[in-house]
C-alpha cells in the first residue's frame, strides 16, 4: 500500500509541475498551441500511424525541453540574483535547447507534411467553412491563453543578462 501510495504521490507532483509550467510560462502555452493547430491540421492531411507517432514525439520532446529550461532557470535564480557568466551560460544553454528543438519539430513538420497533393487538400479543408471560422474564433481566446497565466512572485526574478 505504502508504494501505491508513493507512485500516487509522484504523479501528483508530476501534474502539479505541469500546472504550474501552465500557469506561469509563456512559452510552454505557446507550444501547447502550436500543438493543438498541428494536431488539427495533420488530423486534415491525413497521417498514417508512424507519421503520428513521429508527430507525438515530437509533441513530447519540445515541451519537455521547455520544462527543464525552465527548471534550470529556477534553479539559478534561487542559487545566485547577481550577474555571473556562470549563471548566465546555464540560462543560454538551456534556452538554446529548446530553440534547437523548437527548428527540429519544424524540420519534422516540413518532412511530414511534405506531400504536395495531401498539403494542398488539407489547406483548402481548413482554410473552407466552417474550419475557417472556428480557426478564426479560436484566435481571441488562445491569445488570453498565450497572454495570461499568473506570475509565480516568490521565484520571479530578473534574468539575469
Amino acid at each position: 500500500m505504502q508504494l501505491f501510495r508513493s507512485i500516487l504521490k509522484s504523479f501528483y507532483y508530476a501534474f502539479r509541475g505541469l500546472w504550474k509550467m501552465i500557469q506561469t510560462e509563456r512559452n510552454f502555452r505557446i507550444h501547447l498551441t502550436a500543438i493543438m493547430y498541428v494536431i488539427i491540421f495533420a488530423f486534415f492531411y491525413g497521417l498514417d500511424g508512424t507519421q503520428w507517432a513521429i508527430l507525438f514525439l515530437t509533441f513530447g520532446i519540445v515541451p519537455s525541453i521547455e520544462i527543464i529550461n525552465s527548471s534550470i532557470e529556477n534553479a539559478v535564480d534561487i542559487k545566485t540574483r547577481e550577474q555571473n557568466s556562470g549563471a548566465r551560460n546555464a540560462k543560454d544553454f538551456a534556452a538554446a535547447a529548446v530553440l534547437v528543438s523548437a527548428i527540429a519539430s519544424i524540420a519534422v513538420a516540413i518532412s511530414l507534411f511534405s506531400e504536395k497533393e495531401k498539403l494542398i487538400n488539407a489547406l483548402q479543408i481548413t482554410f473552407s467553412p466552417p474550419w475557417i471560422i472556428i480557426l478564426a474564433a479560436s484566435l481571441f481566446p488562445i491569445f488570453i491563453f498565450i497572454r495570461g497565466g499568473k506570475k509565480d512572485k516568490k521565484n520571479l526574478t530578473k534574468r539575469i543578462k
